[in-house]
């Protein structure tokens, strides 16, 4: 709690008032087909899991309000986005009955947004959903999961979901006032920051988009654009075996725990599938499940974070493990004489022709 405490103390005026950016209140949806006549398919869209399903919201919506509070079922969750750290998180922000409603408060904390909520006055953090001043301070908000994409993949896997109207209102909602994710040479990619930090370190370039969460007790922070590239890296939390995989139809990074028997199972990506090293069945990037081979059937628990630019995860966590790191298998392994393959074994019935060549080669 003390550390909580300190915060407050550390907080950067930033000249912008409570109010200056105001909230949104259960906003207005259109169509995906309606949606898409005014949106690019590049565009920079967030989806998030609501209990009655997903919902898409736009960034150039969201970087003039930050937080959108919707009501699901009597519940209340908070969206939320801070523009100056990349930082996107939801919330289930009903707490012991009490529906919380948040605006943005106009400091930062490590160049992360303040949030406020009406009802008690309690100050959070945007990246944390924990309150560390006023009555609620110390207590925290349950995630939701939420995925970074463009509008052309969400339109796709999502043709049915309820997508943010253009607020009402004259703000400039066609122009980013900090830069443009689809252009290079502005604030989303450069390596200048607005705002002190309490901390910097060099393994990743600062805006650097990691995909963050907590496994276990373990935070682990994923570089997107790393795990993109590779297709699929397996990696160690600690003693737990996970999987950062590339979904090609959304466009994300999903984490599975790659745990199937006794011992792990060793993925690589080939021609936006999985084939595990066991077996050589193929699975699914998308929802973590065994679609052809001996194995089809089984499926891998998902695990869901929040996203952040990498200044700002590793400021506020320092502990955070990475992948890339220490913790990712070596592509050594990944070939047909891994351990607990077995390079003479013919294929899995039903398995596609996929070569196990290591990932990236």
């Amino acid at each position: 709690m003390q550390e909580l405490a300190a915060i407050t103390g550390k907080l950067v005026e930033t000249g912008v008032k409570y109010g200056a950016i105001p909230s949104l209140y259960r906003p207005r949806y259109d169509r995906v087909m309606d949606a898409d006549l005014n949106t690019s398919a590049e565009e920079v869209v967030f989806v998030v899991m609501l209990p009655n399903g997903p919902h898409i919201y736009p960034q150039r919506f969201m970087v003039w309000h930050q937080v959108v509070n919707e009501i699901v079922d009597d519940v209340a969750y908070a969206i939320t986005y801070c523009p100056t750290t990349g930082t996107l998180m939801a919330y289930n922000a009903s707490m012991g009955g009490l529906n919380l409603i948040f605006d943005v408060e106009g400091r930062l904390y490590d160049g992360n947004s303040v949030l406020i909520d009406r009802n008690s006055g309690s100050l959070w953090l945007q990246e944390t959903g924990m309150a560390f001043d006023g009555p609620l301070m110390g207590r925290g908000m349950p995630t939701l999961p939420v995925f970074w994409t463009n509008w052309g993949a969400a339109r796709s896997v999502y043709p049915n979901a309820p997508v943010m109207s253009k607020p009402a209102g004259t703000r400039p909602y066609g122009r980013d006032p900090y830069g443009n994710y689809l252009r290079k040479g502005n604030y989303y990619d450069n390596d200048r920051l607005i705002y002190p930090v309490q901390r910097m370190d060099k393994r990743f370039p600062r805006k650097a988009r990691m995909l963050c969460l907590e496994y276990e007790g373990y935070l682990l922070s994923i570089d997107v654009a790393y795990v993109k590239k590779k297709g699929a890296v397996n990696f160690f939390a600690g003693p737990h075996a996970l999987l950062a995989t590339h979904d090609p139809k959304l466009n994300v990074v999903r984490v599975f725990n790659r745990q199937i028997w006794a011992e792990p199972f060793l993925f690589i990506s080939r021609y936006g599938k999985l084939m595990d090293l066991k077996t050589r069945s193929i699975w699914d990037p998308a929802t973590g499940a065994a679609i052809e081979g001996n194995m089809k059937g089984a499926s891998m628990p998902e695990y869901f974070g929040g996203y952040s630019m990498w200044f700002a995860w590793y400021s506020i966590n320092p502990e955070t493990l990475t992948v890339p790191g220490p913790g990712v298998v070596p592509e050594s392994l990944l070939s047909p004489d891994a351990p607990g393959s077995d390079s003479h074994a013919a294929p899995a019935p039903g398995a596609s022709p996929i070569s196990p060549t290591p990932a990236g080669q």
